[in-house]
């Protein structure tokens, strides 16, 4: 087939959804698969391995960027010779779509949660833009498949834009087990030197840019209310870390807070944690939790994320209600922490029996058999 990818940036050193289009386009490329990328911005040393066509944006405001990517991703993606265009993203001109960002008309009612901050923020010519371009987008005619990352997107789009059940798609991500996999654990007393702690301390990780919408603030709380006082928490990922290091002080829990900035190794960071620990207010799959979960650690996240989709309370990891439900998450670590070592292991296991089974190539396969169900269709 010829593919058409449509995303903002192709990437490796950007964000999750970023590295899923680099992905996709190789495994797609390596099943002999011809594939075009249509985009604003790709890394230099990524140039040579696909085909990049470049598109035009007006970067004079928020609004105008998202506007006209998704225009100019449509004449481009309308004058290609393409058997199916797949758009990672807002944009026009699209067979098939994925739901890669947040849905932003829920985004905007659980992240503003005052009816009055909610009327203004619906007004914000930026927000009118995206949630404008997610109607279009979705309820289009021509888009006759939309792929979400979890059902409980794939709920949303039901509820906000009355999206028939037989246009919607579930696919999970897929994780790399050859680079995450149980024995990064190897690494585990290397990285706990690091960071000058013994075995006897249980260690929390967190990983997230985004240090307020994933829920630090709460995981600081949690840390100080634990009965587990040389239990110590590795923050990784850039954002507001001084800002985060003064809270930490605030919760008396400072010394016990460590902030690793970004790291491109971070299995190794997985295989020293007991937890992973994500609690974020929404967002349609974090990938970090199954990684953390190849890598046999279970996964503390929200009823309210898509990544809940894949976790067993209890039998694989640890579901709680709300961002901000601290009393929740701070059971769920004592309780963790409390394990005997032969229920951990059965944790562990559990975690990597989920995990495994989500491969790079099952996700591509899925995805493969929803492109043949469009080009079908279009004939």
């Amino acid at each position: 087939m010829k593919i058409a990818l449509v995303k903002r940036k192709y990437s490796l050193t950007s964000g999750g959804s970023e590295r899923y289009c680099v992905n996709l386009a190789r495994n797609l490329t390596r099943r002999g698969h011809a594939v075009t990328v249509i985009g604003q911005h790709i890394d230099e040393d990524l140039r040579d391995e696909v085909d990049f066509q470049q598109v035009r944006v007006n970067r004079l405001t928020s609004s105008t960027r998202n506007r006209s990517f998704a225009e100019n991703a449509g004449v481009a993606a309308r004058l290609g010779n393409h058997d199916i265009v797949y758009g990672l993203g807002r944009a026009y001109g699209l067979d098939a779509v994925r739901v890669t960002e947040r849905l932003q008309s829920h985004w905007l009612k659980v992240h503003y949660e005052r009816p009055l901050r909610q009327f203004w923020e619906q007004r914000n010519p930026r927000q009118r833009t995206l949630i404008n371009l997610e109607q279009d987008i979705y309820q289009s005619d021509q888009v006759r498949r939309i792929v979400t990352q979890s059902q409980l997107d794939s709920t949303l789009l039901k509820r906000y834009y009355d999206i028939p059940s037989a246009k919607i798609r579930t696919i999970y991500n897929g994780v790399d087990t050859r680079t995450f996999h149980p024995h990064v654990r190897e690494h585990a007393d290397e990285v706990r030197a690091e960071w000058r702690l013994s075995n006897e301390q249980p260690l929390l990780l967190f990983a997230s840019m985004d240090f307020e919408g994933k829920g630090l603030r709460s995981i600081l709380q949690a840390l100080a209310q634990s009965r587990f006082r040389e239990s110590h928490l590795l923050v990784l990922g850039q954002g507001p870390i001084k800002r985060f290091q003064r809270l930490a002080r605030g919760w008396g829990v400072g010394r016990r807070v460590l902030f690793g900035g970004r790291r491109t190794d971070i299995q190794r960071y997985y295989g020293a944690a007991d937890l992973f620990v994500l609690p974020t207010r929404y967002e349609p799959f974090p990938n970090v939790n199954l990684e953390a979960m190849a890598c046999g650690v279970p996964a503390l996240t929200t009823r309210t994320a898509g990544g809940a989709d894949i976790i067993r309370h209890g039998q694989n990891g640890y579901l709680i209600s709300r961002i901000d439900s601290v009393a929740e998450m701070r059971q769920c670590i004592d309780d963790h922490l409390s394990l005997e070592p032969d229920c951990r292991t059965k944790l562990s296991h559990a975690c990597w029996e989920t995990a495994r089974q989500m491969t790079i190539d099952r996700n591509v396969d899925q995805t493969l058999s929803v492109f043949r169900e469009v080009v079908d269709e279009k004939l």
